[in-house]
């Protein structure tokens, strides 16, 4: 399945970009896109199958939920053809109306009906989310550098990665109003987060696999800061141990097990945020009280920078 998903990622971005196919840096881009993809698929799958489980539901209780007030209706409208006509309304005609309203219950279905009408909005608005999170995601930019909403990035990488975290956190967001574009790769700012918000939804249910508790937070805030902008993912997971933390940034260093994680590893952000984007990545870990990951990049670099 994921192999087919990929294939079909992949046909997509090549169409969408015929110049990718001719540019190292951008086909390099878009196969790390189509990793985190494969990575992500199951999920996002069962993330989309969800909403349509209850909406296949919804519909089908409303169908029979209508027949039942179709039919009301109906024995509804025979009283009052007889009441316009001037004829009398028997005791068995009486007896005929109370056993259909007794059948259809309308008290409950105008509740029930009221609450699937809601709950498939609620199925289409999670779906049509995550589609255009997903047109977003795998959108290819059409220059390496551009001017990026990065707040927009956090709420793609937000919902596509949402069910990573859902089970085992609370997501927090405390996103700056005035925060000015970013001149850099929205591909990379994807990488970049994606890896972060993952990494950290996996440590919290290392600590509730520990019984250390039940559910974790996850914040991700940004701000401006002079010519900077300043991002902060942090979790209240089980932390990093000294040691440990002053190689996360090494290109082999894992604590994860194989199938586990987005691929990328921390040392692919360090390299985006610090080389690509003239930026500093800041990590605060205490043991058993979380980690919190600081990105402070200029938002405007020369040309020849880049």
């Amino acid at each position: 399945m994921t192999q087919i998903c990929l294939k079909m990622w992949g046909k997509l971005l090549e169409s969408r970009n015929p110049e990718a196919k001719n540019s190292t840096g951008r086909s390099a881009a878009n196969q790390k896109k189509l990793e985190i993809l494969g990575e992500l698929i199951s999920g996002i799958t069962h993330e989309i199958n969800t909403p349509m489980h209850y909406l296949e539901n919804n519909l089908t209780f409303l169908k029979v939920a209508f027949k039942g007030m179709i039919d009301l209706s109906e024995a509804y409208q025979r009283l009052l053809q007889k009441t316009r006509q001037g004829e009398t309304i028997s005791f068995s005609d009486w007896q005929s109306l109370d056993i259909i309203e007794k059948e259809a219950e309308p008290e409950y279905l105008r509740t029930e009906i009221l609450q699937a009408l809601q709950q498939s909005h609620q199925g289409i608005d999670m779906v049509s989310r995550l589609v255009l999170a997903l047109k977003d995601f795998s959108h290819p930019a059409l220059h390496n550098f551009s001017l990026t909403d990065v707040n927009k990035c956090i709420d793609t990488v937000c919902t596509i990665s949402r069910h990573e975290w859902k089970r085992v956190a609370d997501l927090n967001l405390n996103l700056a109003s005035d925060l000015p574009y970013l001149y850099g790769s929205r591909d990379e700012m994807h990488q970049v987060l994606i890896n972060l918000v993952v990494n950290a939804a996996q440590a919290i249910n290392e600590k509730i696999t520990a019984g250390q508790y039940k559910r974790g937070q996850i914040s991700i805030s940004t701000r401006a800061v002079g010519d900077k902008i300043e991002v902060v993912v942090s979790d209240d997971g089980p932390g990093i141990s000294p040691e440990n933390l002053q190689l996360i940034f090494e290109p082999d260093f894992t604590t994860k097990a194989a199938g586990h994680g987005t691929g990328l590893g921390l040392s692919l952000v360090r390299r985006i945020v610090e080389n690509d984007h003239g930026g500093q990545i800041i990590v605060d870990s205490e043991p058993g009280k979380g980690s919190s990951f600081k990105m402070v990049i200029p938002h405007r670099r020369n040309e020849q920078q880049t």
